[in-house]
C-alpha cells in the first residue's frame, strides 16, 4: 500500500485499486457460472411448462377415450341382450320358436 497524506496532513495508507489478471479471470469465471445457471433455470422452466401442457392434453384425450369406452360398453350390452336378438330374428328373418316335438337333442358321445 502506498503512503499518502490526507487533507489534514495526517499520514495514512492508500489502498491499491488496481485489478490483477487473477481477479479479472475470477470475475469472468463467476459471470460465466451465473450466466450458465440462469440459462439452466430458463431451460428447465420452459421444459416444465411444455411437459405440463403435454400432460394436460393427454389427460383430456384419456377422458374423451373413457367417455367413448363407456358408450361402446352400453352399445355392446344393448346389442348382445338375448331378447333383442330373438326379436330381430323373428322380425327380419321370419324365424319362429320350434315346437318341442320338432326339437332334436344330439349327444356328444
Amino acid at each position: 500500500m502506498a503512503k499518502y497524506k490526507n487533507r489534514k496532513g495526517e499520514k495514512g495508507y492508500r489502498k491499491n485499486w488496481q485489478v490483477g489478471l487473477k481477479q479479472w479471470l475470477s470475475l469472468i469465471f463467476l459471470l460465466a457460472i451465473t450466466t450458465s445457471s440462469a440459462t439452466g433455470v430458463i431451460y428447465t422452466t420452459h421444459k416444465n411448462r411444455y411437459l405440463l401442457n403435454e400432460l394436460q392434453q393427454l389427460e383430456k384425450q384419456r377422458n374423451e377415450l373413457q367417455v367413448e369406452w363407456g358408450q361402446l360398453l352400453l352399445e355392446q350390452s344393448s346389442l348382445v341382450s338375448g331378447g333383442r336378438i330373438e326379436n330381430l330374428a323373428i322380425a327380419e328373418l321370419g324365424m319362429t320358436i320350434p315346437n318341442t316335438e320338432n326339437v332334436v337333442v344330439v349327444s356328444g358321445d
